[in-house]
């Protein structure tokens, strides 16, 4: 196509758009009164091509969850009340085997551009790395790169009219935004993190225009997860009144900490949970064997380590868990009833049946606050609440499947997907299991299919990388979808390959292990040893995948393992030569404190002393941490032991009370100049243990007290948040 007749057919573009905002103005002028409102005409983002509208493509409208993990909803065999998307499976197909990429970014890159994540520029989360070199990483920037189109441009340029609501979280500090990405109308939140227009993280746009939490023409009162039907549904209006088919993108941000519901949801589900995840999760597998989600021959994972039996709690711990719990359903009961209104106003306007609803989520369970969970604020659910599921409920979560989000075993990867299009899939298929693996790179396809769209080469006089997925039409009606190539993973140096009934996968820092999926899908029986040919086969298509994917260098997330520096000033991250606050020597910090890097302690090559008064009421904790996997230390407690963790080049000392330690306590943790490492409990005598020096370098990561806000530097998982409280807490770096 010449320059000249591209030219001319965006100009026929924007001439339509105008015009069909001529028509619908009469039912749009409340909305479009609304500074920041721009018809489609006036967006920044051109169009990747003049495509017609073709007669009968149907509207497609993705709704992806947050942090919800495979087997909470009823259709995958989870106890909470989900009729909506249960209806929404009944008249349609369910995946048995889709995957995401293990996290809330990269999941998003992948799924708007039809690339793996690293391709996209997101390959973790939105930081800027650089390598040894000085230059940057591509597969680790700051936010969508220009390599990608989205589903917005895409769809844009075939005649849809686009639209996305909710958690948008692939740049938007960068200056990628929907409104710029192909969106030609958007309610989204730059990062989600609450629920309440009361919420510290609440932050709107509209359009493009950012509006104060209860600006015109939000409601003073508001949930998001109703925003984004709400707001959904009018795009749907505008675009019926443009006589164009939709593409709406709902990002719910349920059910992602700080959990938060209305208090009559949350009462709902109080004391239901107190069956123990224990008994949940048995009844969640026979539930699945039962509706033939899952083959009875693959065992339920066992609890993960660190997990207590439900039995072994005391009755107030019972409680505190079922009270997280009960919080957890209410999030995502309150979403399902959101998406049957969406589902209500489709029918209403007499575009339901011949609209593709595609429900997913971005990771599996989650099980970032570790085995306590958090459950903190005066009324926990609230708006000034923090609620996180933690690592004893993601288990349930993930059901029957092992480890969580983070991780590239199937935990973490997988999830539900729900595909629902009375025109577009056979009766016959109504209520049945689609078993061939699918996962987020084919969604861009199947639209560009569904849509008689065409994938550009080139946009905006960028070079774009070639779409990784196949589409999934033919599956959703039992057809074969024709991959040619195998799955690929990898974040956080947790990485995995799968190639027909085969996957290896493998932890960070650990060697490759072998699962048969249509054997072992819970991954319980490791063939590595007896198939070593396969093993090194497929891992050296790995090789391949992450040498064109800019997967490399591994660790390129972090500074710390040989990924270069860090670029930017961002909590937790230093520039490139942060040397700590130089000169500074004490510092007194108080529960929630979270220092950059440039902030921190200079302790690199020095001893320092920390000293803590708090009172701990749970076994488990972090007090203080400083650094990530590669150095730094942590003052925690672990199993109720007070416990001081050094981690300097390669080598980790422990050192750790005798006693368990509850109630009211005084702390002095100390590494002196020479190495040696000591703890003492009230004034009393410390214990010591002589260490091989100090931490040599200052580490990556900054401060946090009372949690763990990067990697974890100690023997426990995610940020390990301490649910006492913690009166002061000092550090005083040696002269």
């Amino acid at each position: 196509m010449s320059r000249v007749q591209l030219s001319s057919m965006n100009v026929l573009h924007r001439t339509r758009e105008a015009l069909s905002q001529i028509v619908g103005v009469s039912l749009l002028a409340g909305l479009m009164a609304v500074p920041g409102i721009k018809p489609a005409s006036a967006q920044t983002n051109p169009p990747v091509g003049g495509g017609a509208a073709t007669a009968n493509r149907p509207n497609i409208v993705v709704i992806m969850a947050d942090d919800m993990g495979f087997s909470d909803i009823g259709c995958y065999g989870g106890e909470i009340k989900t009729p909506n998307l249960d209806k929404l499976a009944q008249g349609g197909v369910r995946f048995t085997q889709f995957y995401n990429t293990a996290r809330c970014c990269p999941t998003r890159a992948s799924l708007l551009t039809g690339l793996y994540p690293h391709e996209a520029g997101v390959g973790h989360m939105l930081n800027r790395e650089v390598g040894d070199d000085g230059k940057p990483l591509a597969g680790y920037t700051e936010g969508l790169n220009d390599q990608c189109v989205t589903l917005g441009e895409v769809m844009r340029s075939a005649g849809y009219f686009t639209a996305m609501t909710g958690k948008w979280h692939v740049g938007q500090a960068a200056g990628v935004v929907p409104w710029k990405r192909g969106f030609d109308r958007s309610l989204n939140a730059p990062a989600g993190g609450f629920y309440f227009p009361e919420g510290t993280k609440a932050s709107l746009f509209l359009n493009g225009k950012n509006l104060h939490q209860t600006d015109a023409p939000l409601p003073k009162q508001w949930y998001s997860t109703d925003l984004w039907t709400d707001y959904g549904l009018k795009f749907v209006d505008e675009a019926k009144q443009a006589k164009k088919p939709f593409f709406l993108y709902v990002a719910e941000n349920a059910p992602h900490f700080p959990l938060q519901a209305p208090a009559a949801d949350i009462a709902r589900w109080r004391g239901k949970y107190k069956a123990g995840w224990d008994k949940l999760r048995q009844a969640r597998y026979e539930r699945q064997i039962q509706m033939g989600l899952i083959d009875k021959k693959w065992p339920l994972s066992p609890r993960q380590p660190g997990v207590p039996a439900w039995d072994s709690l005391t009755p107030q711990q019972q409680d505190r868990y079922d009270n997280i719990m009960a919080i957890y359903a209410a999030v995502v009961e309150h979403m399902d009833t959101a998406v049957g209104r969406l589902i209500d106003g489709l029918k209403q306007r007499g575009e339901l049946d011949n609209t593709l609803i595609l429900f997913l989520s971005d990771n599996g369970g989650n099980a970032e606050a570790g085995v306590p969970g958090r459950l903190e604020g005066a009324s926990p659910g609230g708006p000034n609440s923090t609620v996180f599921v933690g690592q004893c409920w993601a288990t349930l979560n993930n059901t029957p499947l092992v480890r969580y989000k983070h991780y590239t075993d199937e935990g973490g990867i997988s999830t539900p997907l729900i595909a629902h299009w009375p025109k577009g899939i056979a009766k016959a298929r109504d209520g049945k299991f689609e078993k061939q693996p699918g996962h987020l790179i084919d969604i861009m396809a199947t639209c560009v299919d569904l849509g008689k769209a065409k994938y550009p080469t080139t946009f905006n006089g960028n070079t774009i990388k070639p779409m990784e997925g196949v589409s999934l039409l033919p599956a959703f009606n039992g057809k074969d979808i024709g991959r040619k190539q195998p799955l690929f993973w990898e974040h956080e140096e947790n990485r995995a390959v799968r190639e027909g009934e085969w996957k290896l996968v493998a932890l960070r820092g650990e060697p490759w292990r072998l699962y048969n999926m249509t054997n072992d899908r819970s991954e319980q029986h490791d063939l590595a040893a007896q198939q070593p040919e396969r093993v090194k086969a497929l891992a050296a298509k790995w090789d391949v995948y992450a040498a064109r994917a800019n997967v490399l260098p591994l660790g390129g997330w972090r500074a710390e393992n040989g990924g270069g520096k860090k670029g930017g000033k961002k909590a937790g991250a230093g520039g490139a030569n942060a040397q700590g606050a130089k000169g500074k020597t004490h510092f007194d910090l108080k529960k929630g404190s979270s220092l950059s890097v440039d902030e921190s302690p200079a302790i690199g090559g020095r001893g320092f002393t920390i000293t803590a008064k708090f009172n701990a009421d749970s076994p488990s904790g972090v007090l203080v941490a400083q650094g990530g996997v590669a150095r730094g230390y942590a003052l925690y407690l672990k199993e109720g032991k007070l416990t001081f963790f050094v981690h300097r080049q390669q080598i980790k000392t422990e050192l750790a009370t005798p006693q368990t330690v509850t109630g009211a306590h005084t702390v002095v943790a100390k590494i002196a100049a020479d190495g040696t490492m000591s703890l003492a409990l009230d004034g009393q005598a410390p214990i010591t243990v002589n260490s091989p020096g100090v931490i040599k370098a200052l580490p990556k990561d900054g401060v946090s007290v009372g949690f763990d806000q990067g990697d974890p530097v100690g023997n426990y998982t995610g940020e390990n948040p301490f649910s006492g409280t913690i009166d002061s807490l000092t550090i005083d770096i040696d002269k």
